[in-house]
């Protein structure tokens, strides 16, 4: 049984004490006075109308207590694990060393497939066997609980490096439950500070880092609560003083051999000089809803930079999908665009999307205003994820730029035959197409019979910072 179970049965037994033992006494001065009292009792209106009270009292009483106790619940409906609010009170409380939450990756897939009973089914015994396999097995003392639809908090007394060993083994050895596949995600960290919600809170940033990859286990040092919360803050500081560093990867023109694209890498700067990449502070500020000033912030890098290199050279960079989804952004964007006198052809925005918006029809026409004003767009990481090709069936992009998984292992027959494909749809549909990762001249060239427009990587050049770019393609010192 669940030490959720368990807790909430006692608490239940609590309960009955509170109602029943008033219950008994009322029942006990009833009968005194009906039975054992002296004087008769003289059934008349006044009488009558006390005894009904007295009736009415006990029994909202009642109810009272038993709608208390549904609202008060510890347990999640679905698991029977502890609910959010429930879990974050123990975990206040008994202040445990390691926090760790886990995520099944395709839940979404087993809801469609196989309907929302059998996907409750497979959580409650995931559970169930979670509890059973790491929190009894080893004698710990530990809850489980589960914050949203696949993800699963588990807070235990006991250090972080030994709980990192039990869930790898019990991930890697529950792949298959319930006659259903399994893909699993999780993270662990040592919970060494007071707010047990902005712990779970990292706990989730690092779930969405790890979101995508292919290992159904993924395992990395453990992480620090204490050093988590720094790095917010750095984070935070960072886009308050607007300090981004910009680097430029050049993408190569296999038609005319020149380098007229480069393609804008961000990196927000510590206080310290220090860089923090995407994948680390992304999650942060998602998560603050800050990502349109993120996104505005680098817009406006990006026209200073363009200001001051040649009119020839483009600049292409990625902007959230949930930031254009925004007419408060996309105001804001045009704002400075117009102000600037960039030429809008001088600039592709890039898009990557791993699952198709639900309202596909509404965020089209955002892209279709930016593409009226002149700007191309960029449907990046193309032929990751069914997204890719729903995208392009009803948008006219200007660009697409292939997943690197194609241009990895570019021999294998397969993908060069996906890729012919891919290319040539393209070319029908009057799109240029890009290759990343291209690192040797053989593959430049079997890129270059098939019909690439770009390529990206060692063979198109070498990354450069903001200075030396500019210090190349600035018209003046040319």
């Amino acid at each position: 049984m669940l030490q959720s179970v368990r807790e909430e049965r006692a608490r239940h037994f609590q309960l009955a004490l509170r109602i029943g033992i008033p219950l008994l006494i009322f029942i006990f001065v009833l009968a005194y006075a009906v039975f054992f009292h002296e004087e008769s009792i003289v059934l008349n209106n006044i009488t009558a109308a006390i005894f009904c009270a007295m009736v009415f009292v006990i029994v909202y009483f009642i109810y009272f207590a038993l709608e208390l106790s549904r609202k008060e619940t510890l347990l999640d409906r679905v698991t029977g694990g502890y609910h959010y609010g429930s879990f974050i009170s123990r975990v206040r409380k008994r202040k445990p060393k390691t926090l760790a939450a886990a995520q099944i990756s395709n839940l979404s897939v087993i809801n469609e497939t196989f309907g929302v009973r059998k996907a409750d089914s497979l959580l409650k015994t995931l559970v169930e066997e979670m509890d059973r396999q790491i929190v009894r097995k080893f004698g710990l003392e530990g809850w489980i609980g589960r914050k949203n639809g696949a993800e699963f908090l588990l807070a235990v007394d006991e250090d972080p490096e030994k709980i990192e060993k039990y869930l790898e083994e019990f991930f890697s050895t529950h792949t298959d439950m319930e006659d259903l596949e399994i893909d699993y995600v999780f993270a662990v960290i040592r919970n060494n500070i007071d707010d047990p919600e902005k712990a779970v809170d990292q706990l989730r940033d690092i779930l969405v880092q790890r979101e995508g990859m292919s290992k159904k286990v993924f395992i990395s040092p453990i992480s620090d609560a204490k050093r988590l919360s720094e790095e917010e803050r750095e984070v935070m500081e960072a886009l308050e003083k607007r300090h981004l560093s910009l680097q430029f990867r050049p993408l190569k023109n296999l038609r005319t051999n020149k380098t007229d694209i480069f393609e804008v890498i961000v990196k927000m700067v510590a206080s310290e000089g220090r860089p923090i990449a995407p994948r680390d502070f992304l999650p942060i500020i998602n998560r603050h809803d800050l990502g349109g000033e993120y996104d505005l912030l680098i817009f406006e890098k990006v026209l200073q930079i363009a200001k001051l290199v040649d009119k020839e050279v483009s600049l292409s960079f990625n902007l959230s999908p949930f930031s254009l989804r925004k007419e408060t952004f996309t105001d804001r964007f045009f704002e400075m665009l117009h102000r600037s006198g960039i030429s809008p052809e001088r600039l592709i925005v890039e898009l990557y999307e791993k699952k198709r918006h639900h309202r596909l029809e509404e965020y089209l026409e955002r892209l279709k205003i930016l593409k009226k004003e002149g700007i191309r767009l960029c449907l990046d990481n193309f032929g990751s994820s069914n997204a890719s090709m729903e995208y392009i069936r009803y948008f006219p992009f200007d660009m697409i730029q292939f997943d690197r998984e194609y241009t990895l292992d570019l021999e294998s027959g397969k993908n060069l035959s996906i890729l012919g494909s891919l290319i040539g749809m393209a070319a029908e549909m009057g799109m240029l197409t890009g290759a990343k990762w291209v690192d040797s001249r053989e593959k430049v060239e079997v890129l270059r019979r098939l019909g690439v427009d770009y390529i990206q990587g060692y063979a198109a050049g070498k990354v450069m910072n903001e200075s030396e770019f500019v210090s190349r393609f600035n018209p003046v010192d040319s």
